[in-house]
């Protein structure tokens, strides 16, 4: 049997972590960041529409493709940043590209960032 002071430890213990567990389980995010954010990333551009939070976001690609650089030199092949989207307001369509005056590639990776 465990004596009357082991049982009362026990007991504080036990509702010292239930009441973090509740203080953690109650926090919510900053609702100035967009979220709930929808994603889809087609050959050469991407799409985003973020359906929770406040304020504004940016979609961003990420591209490999031919690449025209400013100085005089041949093309290069290889990755390179696309075209962002404009900040957006949450519930908003975004559109991001890998097509440019200057370059010509695929998608391969298609994320939201906030602004």
């Amino acid at each position: 049997m465990l004596s009357t002071e082991l049982r009362r430890i026990i007991g504080g213990g036990c509702l010292v972590v239930l009441a973090c567990g509740l203080t953690i389980g109650r926090a919510h995010p900053a609702a100035a960041d967009p979220g709930g954010c929808f994603v889809d990333r087609g050959l050469t551009d991407a799409v985003a529409l973020c359906h929770e939070g406040y304020g504004s976001a940016v979609l961003e690609v990420e591209c490999l493709g031919i690449s025209v650089p400013p100085t005089p030199d041949a093309p290069i092949f290889g990755p390179y940043s696309g075209t962002d989207s404009a900040p957006t307001a949450v519930g908003e369509p975004m559109r991001a590209s890998c097509w440019t005056s200057t370059a010509l590639g695929i998608t391969t990776r298609a994320f939201v960032s906030s602004r």
